[in-house]
């Protein structure tokens, strides 16, 4: 169940419906953006993109994803991990450093 639409909770979503008439719209600026690259075509890749850019705004507008950063207020990795730390203590943060370490020497 898609926590979006308010499935499984008592919660109404009035933005659902245009977030998702974003989307198809976002979806529709890509399938005429692809057209356009293969024909090589810059004004309707430019127009495709155009339209891109719009359903976008108005994706983030509707469900209030515009902030300083321009994605909203959505938590970086770093920011959970300290939440984290916060709630299990520190054991949890030096699971992770050594996580990284290893991951990243491989």
């Amino acid at each position: 169940t898609s926590s979006l639409s308010g499935g499984g909770t008592n919660v109404k979503v009035s933005y659902l419906g245009e977030m998702e008439k974003a989307a198809k719209d976002f979806e529709k600026g890509q399938k005429a953006l692809v057209k356009a690259l293969g024909k090589k075509d810059q004004q309707a890749s430019s127009k495709a993109l155009e339209q891109m850019a719009e359903a976008l705004q108005a994706y983030r507008t509707s469900g209030k994803l515009l902030g300083p950063d321009g994605g909203g207020d959505i938590p970086s990795v770093d920011e959970i991990r300290r939440s984290a730390c916060r709630v299990q203590g520190r054991s949890f943060e030096k699971k992770i450093l050594d996580r990284d370490a290893r991951v990243k020497s491989t």
